[in-house]
Order: structure tokens, then C-alpha cells, then sequence
């Protein structure tokens, strides 16, 4: 592949566009405002159907369940006082309630101190009552009474209510959410947001603060909406400093105030047109991720310009024209140019090898993005660049030139210390590989909201507190026991083992604990305690009843008796069994072996029934099972792309491993970060990799496409690597510290994850920039890719 032909294409494509210049403005204004307009049509929304599409096994499991015992989440608060028995308490937690169910959408029902089913002995048999369905007890003597009855049952004692009375729990059920074709149809928003914002509504209402007691909510719907709510705030605060501070940069690399204002220009309009044409096309907008392709587009837009300034600017020092100058810059450019964009956008792609609903959603934008940045980069840097005055640029002030010079001698004196110390380059790049191999091993999956987000995030300081108190807990899981029959779960036999694995399932590492016992909730203890109570509340009879006949007696007398909590722990068919399992931490590894173990003790225990397990926890761990392997397979479609795309655009295997290679060095460089710091990889981190491939590729390509271009010229390698120092090599370190300071910005983020999105992207970007600089010219000088040298270069 010839390039001076290649660049004797564009030249003539730059003179085409210049003479029809104002047509393409009109055409390209008219475009980008009605792709604007599409911005008020965008829906963003997140939905739990971006990890899990509708076919996974989690996704079905748990439809089944909802179908059976409604929604699996709820929103809970932790109440902690003196005395959480005193009126005001008391009166703050009906009051609460009452708010919550009254406008929270979704609100099933409230259990809290101040709705409680208690079943209490009388002449009859027994009566389910709740302590404060008559008023606030007041007097001390009522109050007491009361304590004393809550504190009698070992169902509400550590679950409820600690035994010192310190600490309570409120609890909203909600009813099972309706599918994402129905709620997306009304255009609203994911219910599970719906529910979080009317109960953080309710919840952050300055009537709850008070001397006498203090609240604490979680549950995911309320803790997912702060988070999104964090992410989006933070993640806009990052990207517009990070987007200053590029053209800050632009303004002292280029010294040219259309230079910065072109750039901008071309990054708001390339990135807001796609999601313009995402709204025209009802194409919804993932708020979790929205940022990531804009700062993808940030950062190519200005990887472009300067090249394609800085270009026109070398012909404008020329003597050219102010057009001849832009037909120069074109031609010198706008092949890599063209090329870094498609191996960006084949990177981009490899995303969709993850097998995530999430990431095929990034693959297809990030694609779109980077395109249209292209798009308005390679058509309106030229165009305005071609205004002007045309009076033919008499040379550089002296200044310039002294500065010119300066840097030229650097690059020739650097490009020279590298061809000369090539086999100590090579032994330290290989050791530096092979350090930073072990620390890959080391890279664990973990989507703990804890360690993504931290503890400086106030929300999450918040769910610590919760998780160290003796009532409060962060995440559930549900144990859902299926039988083909009616009726079957009535089978003493049946639920004495259900009791087993859950007396197991409270001693594991990760089960909420406290001095009562395990925090899992189940109809077992509403058996056992009607069992109880109907035995003079002799705790001896705190057990499952020995007859199928005299449990279903006390499942119809509780019923009876005004009992409403029953049919969230047993269906109607009396088919299935429910339990909830409260923990006090994730931890992907544990849950996962948990899990695991869960499932064969259900094997054992139940050989004809069917034990499924449902929650928050399982769906977390799910998700490091997918994205392991979505990050292995992302990562290696990337390099695979990458690596044929040079091969192929080259012409040579050889040219495609050399120009491959020096982009494995953000690779080990943010996986050895990744490694011995301790980072772990989740939703965010894992789309580092493919991205920074896609972007490091850039400068790898315009370094390797001037080698060829030079050898075609010189016919000489080191007259080659020399020349394309000198023209180049300012460039590619302007676009590294522009880009990894902007980047840099996000290590100034109170949240774990996006800190280490700076902090890697920096090191990733400046690892490629040193590895074009040092190893990719070693690499073309002994492998000589572009054939063997000339006896005589030409003159």
C-alpha cells in the first residue's frame, strides 16, 4: 500500500469539500439540528433488564417467584432511639408507615412496631392482634405491657426489635413490578427508581429528624436511586472540569483560539448528535453508562484536532495559503486519522462479545460516537479552518523558530537514544511485561457497591452504620421450596427439613447475626409461635406441630384469627415455601460458595422438590460470573480487530504484530495497577480496557503510518524513525497530557470507582504514549516491516 497515493486521495478530497464549503455547512447545520431536537425526546432510563436479558435463568427464576410471593425488594429503615417503645417513637414509626404506603408506587404493606401480627391465647384458641391497633400506648404501665408481649416472641426478638430495645426495624413490601415493555410503553422510568424517589421523598422529609430517635434507610430501590443519583452527579462533574481543563490545554499547546473553539465544537456536536438520533430513533439512553461514551468522544475529538490542526499549521509555516494549508493537513492526516477511527470502533465492538444486554448497549454507542466525532472532526476542522485571510504566510517569528528548533533537536536526539539503546529497551519493556503478568492473576470480580463506590460517599457511610448495628442489614436473598403438589408443603416432614437448611443457611459467614440468632424469616416462625401460643406460650412447644392435619388447622385458625402475614411466606396452593435471608455483607466469593452450597444441601434435603434461589445477592454474584468472562471476551475481540485491521490495512503479518504489541502495554500497565493495588474489576473498570485499546491505538497508528510514509520517501530506517519523531512526536505527547490530565480529573472523586477510571486511564494512556516512543521504533528498525532498505535513499 503506497501512502503517498493514499494521501494524494485526500488532498484531492479536502479541495472537493473546500469548493463546496458552504453547502456542507448548510447540510451539516441542518443535520445537527434536527439530530439536537432529538435530545428532547430521549428516554434514560436503567433497567435491570440491561445485565440480564429475558431468556438468563436469574431472569426467569425470578419471574416465577414474583408470580408467587410479589416483589422481591423492599425499602427498609433502621430506627434506633433510647427507648423505641417511648410514644413519640412509637407515634414516628406509624406516622412513617402510614406516609410510605401512602406515597410510595408499588406499596404493598408495612411491617413495623406499629403493625405487628401478634398471636395471642385466649378462651377460643388464639387471636392475631396488633399491640397498637387501638392508639399509642402512653401510660407507662401500657407501655410496658406491650415490650413485654413484642419481647415474648422469639419471631419479632432480634428481627424486629433488639432485646434492649434500642433499635427497631420498619419494613415496605412492595407488589411485584410490572414488565419493562409495559412501564416503557407509558414512557416512565424503571419502578424500581419510581419507588426509590417517593421514598426518598418521604424519607429525607425534615419532620423525621428529632432528638428522641434517629433514621437510617436502605433497601435497594432507595440505596440504587442514591447511587444512580451520585454516579450522575459526579460523573458530570468530572467530565465538564475534565472538558475545561482539555481546552485550557488546546488553548496552550495550540496557541490559536480557533484551534480550542473548532475542537469543542466538533466534540459537543459529534457526541450530542448520536444521542439526538438515539431519541428520534426511541432508542433509550442508559443513564449508568451515558458518560462514558461522552468522554470517549471528549477524548477522540481532541485526539483528532490536533493532529488535523497541527497539520495545517506545519503547511501554514510552509507558505501555503490558508487553503493550501488545510489540503496539506488533510492529506497528511486524514488517512490515520480515518484508520485510529475504524479500529476504534472495532474495538468499541468487541463489547458486544461480553454477552451483556449493558455492554451491547455501549458497544453500539460507543461505535456511534466515535464515527460521528470523525464525521464532524474530518469535515468541520477543515472547512472553518479554510476562512481566513489568504495572504500567504511569510514563515514562523523567530521566537517560533527557536522553539521549533528546540524541539526538533529533542525528538532527533530521543528518536537516536532509542535506535542506539534498543536491546536495553527491549530487556526492560520485556521485564516490565513479565512483572506485571502475576498481578493480572491477582484481579478479583467483585460488585460490591461498598468497594465500587466507598465510604466517603455520605449514602454509603450510611448503609456501614446500618450493616454495624444488630438489626440492620445492606442485601437479601430469597429460598424459594417448589412442590408439584397441592398442599405437599404442609408435610411436617417437609418443613422440619426446610428448618435444616435454614438453621444451616443462618450460620454462614455472610447471614445477618446478632445475639438472637440468625436474621432469616420464614412461615416456620409463624408455626411455631402459633404453636406456642397455643400451648399457654410454653416455649417448649416453639416447634413445628408432628401432624400434616394439626399444621393445616393452625395455618386456617391464624387465617381466621385476623392473621395477614401468612401469604408472604406460603402460597395459596400450599405449594411453596418462602424464605428471606438478610446479610450483612456481599462478598462475591463467599456469596457464590454460599450459593453452591445452598444447592446441594437442597438436593439432599428435597430429592422431589425444587429449590430456587432469588435476590439481590444472587443477582449481584450472577453478575461476576458474567463479567469475567465479558471481560476476558471483550478484551481479547479488541486485540483481535485491532490486530487484523493492521495486518490488513498494512499488508503484513509482521507490520500488524509490531503495530499490535506496543498497545498491550495499557493493558499490563492498568491490569498490574489493578492487581497489586487490590482494585477490583466490576461494571465500570471491566470497559477500561477495550477503551483505552481504542484510544492508545491512535497514536500507534499515526506513529507507524509516518515510519512507512518516511521509508517510502528515504528508503532508510533510521532517517524514517528520525523524521517521524521530529513531525509527530510533539503531537502524540500534546494528545497523552491532554488526555490523561483530563482523565486525571476523575482521581479527585470521593468514589472508589471513578477515582480508578482516572487513575487507570492516566496510567494506561502515558504507558502507550512511552511504548510508542520506545519499542515501537525498536521493533520497526530490527524487524524492518516495510522491506528491506535502498542501497541509495533518494534525494
Amino acid at each position: 500500500m503506497q501512502l503517498n497515493r493514499i494521501n494524494q486521495w485526500f488532498e484531492s478530497y479536502a479541495r472537493r469539500l473546500i469548493a463546496i464549503r458552504w453547502s456542507v455547512l448548510l447540510l451539516l447545520l441542518a443535520y445537527s439540528l434536527f439530530a439536537l431536537y432529538g435530545l428532547s425526546m430521549v428516554k434514560s432510563r436503567v433497567s435491570e433488564e440491561s445485565f440480564f436479558g429475558k431468556k438468563d435463568n436469574i431472569t426467569q427464576l425470578t419471574d416465577r417467584f414474583e408470580r408467587t410471593f410479589g416483589n422481591n425488594e423492599q425499602v427498609a429503615v433502621l430506627v434506633s432511639a433510647d427507648d423505641v417503645f417511648k410514644p413519640a417513637v412509637l407515634q414516628a414509626i406509624a406516622d412513617m408507615g402510614d406516609a410510605l404506603l401512602a406515597a410510595v408506587p408499588y406499596a404493598d404493606r408495612v411491617t413495623s412496631l406499629a403493625s405487628l401480627d401478634i398471636a395471642v391465647g385466649t378462651d377460643e384458641g388464639i387471636s392475631v392482634i396488633n399491640p397498637m391497633e387501638e392508639g399509642i400506648p402512653q401510660t407507662g404501665e401500657e407501655i410496658e405491657a406491650m415490650r413485654q408481649l413484642v419481647m415474648s416472641r422469639p419471631s419479632l426478638v432480634g428481627k424486629a426489635v433488639t432485646a434492649d430495645s434500642t433499635e427497631t426495624w420498619l419494613a415496605l413490601s412492595l407488589r411485584a413490578f410490572p414488565d419493562e415493555a409495559d412501564w416503557a410503553a407509558k414512557g416512565e422510568q424503571n419502578p424500581l427508581y419510581q419507588v426509590g424517589e417517593a421514598a426518598m421523598s418521604v424519607l429525607t422529609d425534615p419532620k423525621w429528624q428529632s432528638s428522641e430517635y434517629r433514621i437510617k434507610p436502605v433497601g435497594m430501590p432507595y440505596t440504587e436511586t442514591e447511587e444512580r443519583d451520585t454516579m450522575q452527579q459526579e460523573m458530570a462533574k468530572r467530565v465538564g472540569a475534565g472538558f475545561a481543563l482539555m481546552l485550557l490545554l488546546l488553548a496552550v499547546f495550540l496557541r490559536s483560539l480557533k484551534g480550542v473553539l473548532v475542537p469543542a465544537f466538533t466534540t459537543i456536536f459529534g457526541v450530542a448528535s448520536v444521542f439526538g438520533m438515539m431519541g428520534w430513533l426511541d432508542f433509550a439512553v442508559d443513564s449508568s453508562m451515558a458518560l462514558l461514551p461522552v468522554f470517549l468522544g471528549m477524548a477522540l475529538s481532541v485526539g483528532y484536532s490536533v493532529h488535523i490542526v497541527n497539520a495545517i499549521k506545519s503547511g501554514l509555516a510552509r507558505g501555503l495559503d490558508r487553503q493550501q494549508a488545510v489540503v496539506f493537513g488533510v492529506g497528511q492526516t486524514g488517512w490515520p486519522i480515518l484508520f485510529t477511527a475504524l479500529t476504534t470502533v472495532g474495538s468499541m465492538l468487541s463489547f458486544l462479545s461480553a454477552g451483556i444486554l449493558l455492554t451491547d448497549w455501549l458497544a453500539w454507542v460507543t461505535s456511534a460516537v466515535v464515527l460521528s466525532v470523525y464525521l464532524f472532526v474530518s469535515i468541520l476542522i477543515p472547512l472553518l479552518f479554510s476562512f481566513g485571510r489568504q495572504a500567504v504566510q511569510t514563515g514562523q517569528t523567530s521566537s517560533d523558530k527557536t522553539q521549533t528548533t528546540r524541539s526538533d533537536r529533542f525528538y532527533l536526539w530521543l528518536a537516536n537514544r532509542v535506535l542506539n539503546h534498543r536491546k536495553l529497551i527491549l530487556l526492560a519493556t520485556g521485564m516490565l511485561f513479565v512483572i506485571s503478568i502475576p498481578a493480572l492473576f491477582k484481579i478479583q470480580v467483585n460488585m460490591d457497591a461498598m468497594e465500587m463506590m466507598g465510604e466517603k460517599v455520605p449514602y454509603l457511610k450510611r448503609i456501614k452504620e446500618v450493616t454495624r448495628s444488630d438489626l440492620g442489614s445492606y442485601i437479601n436473598y430469597n429460598l424459594m421450596l417448589v412442590y408439584p403438589e397441592k398442599d405437599q408443603v404442609k408435610d411436617p416432614e417437609i418443613l422440619n427439613r426446610f428448618k435444616t437448611l435454614l438453621d444451616e443457611v443462618g450460620n454462614f459467614e455472610l447471614t445477618k447475626k446478632n445475639d438472637q440468632g440468625a436474621k432469616v424469616h420464614s412461615i416456620i416462625d409463624v408455626l411455631c409461635e402459633i404453636n406456642q401460643t397455643l400451648h399457654a406460650d410454653d416455649p417448649a412447644y416453639y416447634r413445628i406441630p408432628e401432624t400434616r392435619e394439626l399444621i393445616s388447622q393452625l395455618l386456617l385458625l391464624y387465617e381466621w384469627s385476623g392473621g395477614k402475614n401468612m401469604y408472604q411466606w406460603i402460597d395459596d396452593d400450599h405449594r411453596s415455601l418462602r424464605a428471606n435471608v438478610e446479610m450483612s455483607r456481599f462478598s462475591a466469593n463467599e456469596t457464590v460458595a454460599e450459593m453452591n452450597r445452598i444447592r446441594q444441601i437442597g438436593k439432599d434435603l428435597f430429592p422431589d422438590g425444587e429449590l430456587l434461589i432469588i435476590g439481590t445477592a444472587v443477582r449481584f454474584a450472577e453478575m461476576n460470573n458474567k463479567l469475567v468472562t465479558a471481560e476476558l471476551a471483550s478484551f481479547m475481540t479488541a486485540l483481535l480487530v485491532i490486530g487484523l485491521c493492521m495486518i490488513l490495512v498494512f499488508g503484513s503479518i509482521k507490520t500488524g504484530l509490531i503495530g499490535l504489541l506496543p498497545n498491550l502495554a495499557p493493558v499490563f500497565a492498568i491490569g498490574g495497577l489493578m492487581g497489586y493495588a487490590g482494585f477490583s474489576l466490576d461494571m465500570m473498570t471491566m470497559t477500561i480496557m477495550p477503551m483505552m485499546l481504542g484510544i492508545a491505538v491512535d497514536d500507534t497508528i499515526h506513529f507507524v503510518n509516518h515510519i512507512k510514509l518516511a521509508f517510502e520517501q528515504s528508503g532508510r530506517y533510521r532517517q524514517a524513525i528520525e523524521q517521524t519523531f521530529c513531525s509527530i512526536g510533539k503531537n502524540l505527547a500534546m494528545t497523552t497530557i491532554i488526555l490523561s490530565v483530563a482523565f486525571g480529573v476523575f482521581m479527585t472523586s470521593p468514589i472508589n470507582m471513578i477515582t480508578r477510571i482516572g487513575m487507570m486511564s492516566a496510567l494506561g494512556l502515558t504507558a502507550a504514549l512511552i511504548i510508542d516512543y520506545l519499542l515501537t521504533p525498536v521493533l520497526i528498525y530490527l524487524t524492518q516491516p516495510f522491506g528491506p532498505e535502498k542501497e541509495e535513499a533518494p534525494l
